[in-house]
């Protein structure tokens, strides 16, 4: 009996609660991460990832329009990402950065928010508690959430009294009760949200799947600005039918407000702009690289890395080539699948597969020096030692630099 093909998508979910005015008029609604669409809460396992995810499938599978209309779009960004220097490739125009108190209010996140304030997007603060040192961030947002269910009737009225003297719009979180809805009311309360108006809703959609090095190639060939072509990205982008799919995703979204057609993958990538195909690109890998496939991430591109940098010491020609074969050879683990039978899918000559799989060749005998020091093992040559040290704590540095990024 021949044996299921793999789908050629995936399935995704978010969930939306509304926040509405004082009339119960719908002015936005948040974005919860979802498993999937039967699950009823978040269940996040990497907050890096959940906001990733909410965004991506807003923008690039559900669609913002059928997420929000034209409401805004409040998400819960995690710190890191809104330390991120690729931002975001959303409408900025309606959507609010949720900022959380477990994100840390210092100097280097106050500095961040102001950047993306600058670049157009509003802030809200999710959960605040006031406290004087906190002035800068409330004069910074434009909405600030008080949880009337955490903090309870007495303390949200103090918390209403603290912020009279500031220009922030306040929405009362968790209103579980009419009662609760009118006290809030009567305290002046603009907007609200939470289970008396409506339970969070799931909504869910097919996605097209992305293959992770596809990726990781991709934002290797965008950090590497030295070596920047369009024929090269074109080259990445046109073995991954997925991804290609995504892209013209975008550019057939509001964000970008494009009238003219897309009859090319070139074309694409030239109207999307390195710096918003770069931000597009960290989006995906940090949607798709949660969790235990962060450490995974790493690996590979130390593996990969090392290899082409060893080459470069050797004066080999095709140094990418080099970088492309120690990322592959880790695919496995990636996919859970057999090497040979990942790479016999992969558009890939068949001397490059053996390289990889059998070590043959002047590839294959730079892999297994990178794999062998890599893991401890002993390596015979002191030239080859010498090298490889070099070139691996270059590596690190590099990989280092490239964690930075996402």
């Amino acid at each position: 009996m021949p044996e299921t093909a793999p789908l050629a998508y995936a399935n995704v979910a978010l969930a939306r609660q509304p926040i509405v005015d004082s009339r119960l008029v719908v002015m936005g609604y948040e974005l919860f991460y979802r498993q999937n669409a039967v699950a009823v809460e978040a269940d996040i396992m990497d907050d890096v990832g959940a906001t990733a995810q909410v965004i991506a499938a807003s923008l690039l599978e559900i669609g913002m329009g059928n997420m929000v209309g034209s409401s805004k779009a409040f998400i819960n960004f995690s710190r890191s990402y809104l330390l991120s220097p690729t931002g975001v490739p959303i409408n900025k125009e309606n959507m609010v950065i949720e900022v959380e108190k477990e994100a840390g209010f210092d100097a280097i996140l106050l500095s961040s928010l102001r950047r993306w304030v600058r670049e157009g997007c509003s802030v809200a603060l999710d959960g605040f508690v006031f406290h004087s040192k906190l002035v800068p961030f409330i004069e910074l947002a434009e909405y600030i959430k008080l949880d009337i269910l955490a903090l309870g009737r007495d303390q949200f009225h103090q918390q209403i009294e603290s912020l009279r003297g500031f220009d922030v719009k306040i929405i009362a979180d968790k209103v579980e009760t009419w009662e609760d809805y009118q006290f809030c009311r009567l305290l002046g309360v603009e907007y609200f949200q939470g289970y008396f108006f409506e339970k969070p809703e799931i909504m869910y959609s097919k996605a097209s799947k992305v293959n992770s090095m596809t990726l990781l190639q991709l934002m290797s060939s965008l950090l590497n600005t030295s070596t920047l072509s369009i024929d090269k990205l074109e080259s990445i982008v046109s073995q991954d039918a997925g991804l290609v799919h995504k892209l013209l995703r975008y550019l057939n979204s509001p964000v970008t407000g494009l009238v003219a057609s897309v009859d090319s993958v070139r074309l694409a990538i030239m109207l999307i702009g390195v710096e918003q195909l770069k931000s597009l690109t960290n989006l995906l890998l940090m949607s798709e690289m949660v969790g235990e496939k962060q450490v995974l991430l790493e690996q590979i591109m130390v593996r990969a890395k090392h290899a082409e940098l060893f080459a470069e010491a050797r004066g080999y020609n095709n140094q990418d080539k080099y970088f492309l074969a120690g990322m592959l050879s880790m695919i496995d683990i990636c996919t859970g699948m057999k090497l040979d039978q990942v790479l016999g899918e992969l558009p890939l000559p068949s001397e490059f597969i053996n390289a990889i799989i059998h070590r043959s060749g002047r590839v294959g005998h730079t892999l297994d020096l990178v794999e062998h020091y890599g893991n401890g093992y002993k390596v015979k040559s002191t030239q080859d030692i010498d090298d490889l040290k070099t070139t691996y704590l270059k590596a690190i540095r590099w990989t280092d630099e490239f964690m930075g990024v996402l």
